[in-house]
């Protein structure tokens, strides 16, 4: 008597998600795009003018929001207008590398031709380390970790000043500012052997010593003056709780997944949107060919407008019922007979003329 509404209601509730999950997705890919259209703009305008300092985070965040060449390639041209050629240089490079990709020869020549006219002017820091560096030396530009591959090698930084760290375990640290304004010029910073440096607390603690008058350093075994027997017998009474052991955790609670099948749906319909994505924006930004374009619905085609559709709304039900289905939830002793039944489970049905969505009680 109770299974028809159960069973309506399952359908309805799986019915809200499907639609909130749309809804939600494709109004917050929306949003992104429609800041990342207005910010474009707005720095375009402040190029214009002859305010990239303004312009240039604008580009930034654009670029973050919604991705795409033209903006990139904007990024460059308002870097190289700020004198910051290492960063314009690597961003054309980027450029080129992406367009060429997307089958846009002229824009991939612009860029590169812009990266090469930037070469000579590139300033380039090179950092070395001492032969006999300890193994976990590490390096820092800028507060940004260097891998040992860069270590003496020429890298183009922009100009400006710039700090460079060094530390290991036990040792003391290096730290060294440098400026370098000069287009073309190259400058090297050499981390010296760093000098044995134990930490502060290692002096003060009882285990590691005392010394005599003579400054010379001698072990704590054997007789000892009172005051450091007493520190020994406080240390010992402090322990004498932890010998006695602790209590055993509570045991963990054995866990299982909400629904599998509502998982591996939502799994699948991911890699399809996620799919489909790319392919539509790909579709899409091989529309525009002038490198100072920008495609926001002027060049976009019939199949890629209707792959990125498709792939949002794949990915706005596939990810909800991914992480709805893969939950861990426990397991409840008493309720053991209950579990064994089938859960409510969710399906993706393929078929030659149709593909659908199959939901059982």
């Amino acid at each position: 008597m109770t299974s028809l509404p159960l069973q309506h209601l399952g359908r309805l509730l799986a019915l809200a998600m499907f639609l909130a999950a749309l809804v939600g997705g494709g109004r917050d890919a929306r949003a992104d795009t429609a800041a990342a259209q207005a910010l474009f703009d707005a720095a375009r305008q402040l190029m214009a003018q002859g305010k990239y300092a303004d312009a240039c985070p604008k580009l930034e965040e654009s670029q973050r929001l919604d991705p795409g060449i033209g903006t990139q390639f904007n990024l460059a041209t308002c870097y190289e207008q700020l004198g910051r050629t290492a960063s314009a240089w690597s961003t054309f490079l980027e450029v080129a590398g992406a367009a060429k990709a997307a089958g846009q020869v002229e824009r991939e020549k612009v860029a590169r031709q812009r990266a090469t006219a930037l070469e000579p002017r590139l300033i380039r820091l090179t950092i070395t380390a001492p032969a006999d560096a300890p193994a976990d030396l590490q390096v820092k530009r800028d507060g940004a970790p260097m891998g040992r591959a860069q270590w003496g090698i020429p890298v183009p930084v922009d100009p400006g000043k710039h700090t460079i760290e060094a530390s290991a375990a036990g040792r003391a640290p290096f730290a060294k500012t440098v400026e370098v304004t000069r287009a073309g010029a190259s400058e090297t910073v050499a981390i010296p052997p760093l000098p044995a440096g134990a930490p502060a607390r290692a002096a003060a603690s009882p285990t590691t010593g005392a010394t005599d008058a003579t400054g010379a350093a001698r072990p704590t075994s054997g007789a000892a003056p009172p005051a450091s027997g007493a520190a020994r017998v406080t240390t010992g009474a402090a322990l004498a709780p932890v010998a006695g052991g602790a209590p055993p955790p509570p045991a963990r609670p054995q866990m299982r997944r909400r629904s599998k099948g509502m998982m591996v749906t939502g799994i699948v319909l991911t890699s399809l949107g996620t799919i489909a994505l790319l392919g539509g924006g790909l579709a899409l930004a091989s529309e525009c060919s002038d490198p100072e374009c920008e495609t926001y619905g002027e060049d976009e085609g019939g199949a890629g407008a209707a792959l990125v559709v498709g792939g949002l709304i794949f990915a706005g039900v596939g990810i909800p019922l991914a992480i709805v289905g893969g939950r861990l939830v426990p397991v409840e002793p008493e309720k053991k007979k209950a579990a064994s039944a089938p859960a409510p489970s969710t399906e993706l049905v393929l078929g030659p003329r149709y593909a659908g969505l199959r939901w059982s009680m």
